[in-house]
């Protein structure tokens, strides 16, 4: 556990929730990074050692992971970073692809210039040096804003399900391929600028591209 963050002081009035959200942070940092690899076992007193917490964080953390799809949990092994597959990733944009349209066709209709202001910030900040688990968390939350909204919640639930999970596929395509962050960052810009003139078929068309961009990026990784 090495790639982990070293000991942090821990603040004596720090609550147990934002623990919780401290510890997830630095794990999903690690991982979306790949400096955490897929299969290696997550030993909760180790970690809770690392980071100068108790365990109950660390358990309530690993649960938030597990739901993002970031770490699976084993009778036998207990947590571990999951495993990508060339299946999963396939079936995962697949999913996205098949909700996206409805979704981002509602989005462009209710989204607030507040949003979009948020929306294109995110964009803007998404650059070349940022820190790859920065850089991700960033699209995470970028996709959240334009591609999802209110008036869907369901389908807000599942694609962020859906967008959780591909952050292990995003994070292997922007360190594996420089380009793929300069093209995301265009298509980001141009989504919010689209959505601003409410033009929808624009903005499916480009969402639906810029799906099939790390698609083929991420497959091109796995199969090398």
């Amino acid at each position: 556990m090495s790639a982990l963050p070293p000991p942090t002081p821990k603040p004596s009035r720090r609550t147990a929730s934002t623990a919780n959200l401290d510890v997830a942070e630095r794990l999903r940092s690690a991982i979306v990074s790949g400096n955490l690899a897929a299969g290696t076992r997550i030993v909760q007193s180790d970690i809770a050692s690392r980071l100068g917490v108790s365990i109950t964080p660390v358990r309530e953390a690993l649960r938030q992971l597990e739901a993002e799809g970031l770490v699976d949990f084993d009778a036998f092994r207990g947590a571990t970073i999951h495993r990508t597959s060339r299946d999963e990733l396939i079936e995962v944009y697949e999913l996205r692809k098949t909700l996206i349209p409805a979704s981002v066709t509602a989005a462009v209709h209710e989204l607030s210039d507040e949003k979009l202001d948020e929306a294109e910030r995110l964009a803007e900040s998404m650059t070349m040096d940022m820190p790859a688990s920065d850089w991700v968390e960033a699209n995470r939350r970028f996709h959240w804003l334009v591609d999802t909204c209110d008036s869907r919640p369901r389908t807000r639930a599942i694609l962020g399900n859906l967008t959780d999970l591909s952050t292990l596929y995003v994070g292997m395509t922007i360190v594996n391929e420089e380009a793929r962050r300069s093209r995301a960052q265009a298509d980001h810009l141009e989504m919010v600028q689209i959505a601003r003139r409410r033009d929808v078929d624009a903005a499916v068309s480009l969402a639906i591209a810029h799906l099939d961009d790390t698609l083929r990026s991420a497959l091109k990784t796995i199969d090398e």
